[in-house]
């Protein structure tokens, strides 16, 4: 089998998750970047799409992939994916960040964490969040997000089958 892991990311941790569904994954594997201008789908029997969310949107990147490849991705085995802190079960999340029918169509759409790189963000997404981490109470309910690679296994599994 010959899968894709077609990403966008903005810090690099999209990157990093697609890394770690590869390695779990049968079969010839390449990770490509949805900012390429033509990804050929022909030739691959699965496609993994994943990107990271800000303010509640996915990349354009990733949008533009999905609508002008709808039609052929609908006749594929696909997988979806976001980093992100948002769990995977909340309700109306995904039908957000990607096309209804794909969300229908795919094996497993699931949120795999994520993690904050301070020092690739920018100047002011890291104040904002050095900031909110001084307000009495922030504290108390927020822990550092994670890769979920159990979570990832699982996304990998559904397509290996």
């Amino acid at each position: 089998m010959k899968t894709a892991i077609v990403y966008a990311t903005k810090y690099g941790c999209t990157k990093e998750c697609a890394e770690i569904l590869k390695t779990y994954l049968h079969g010839e594997v390449n990770i490509l970047s949805a900012k390429a201008d033509k990804i050929n789908l022909s030739q691959y029997d699965a496609v993994f799409i994943g990107g990271s969310v800000y303010m509640g949107k996915i990349q354009k990147e990733i949008r533009q992939f999905c609508k002008r490849n709808l039609k052929q991705l609908l006749h594929m085995k696909i997988g979806l994916f976001v980093c992100c802190y948002t769990p995977k079960d909340t309700e109306g999340f995904f039908e957000t960040l990607y096309p209804i029918e794909l969300i229908n169509h795919a094996s497993y759409v699931t949120s795999v964490g994520g993690k904050m790189d301070y020092e690739k963000m920018n100047v002011l997404y890291r104040k904002l969040f050095h900031s909110l981490k001084k307000i009495d109470g922030f504290n108390e309910g927020f822990t550092e997000p994670e890769i979920n690679e159990s979570e990832i296994k699982k996304l990998a599994e559904t397509v290996n089958k």
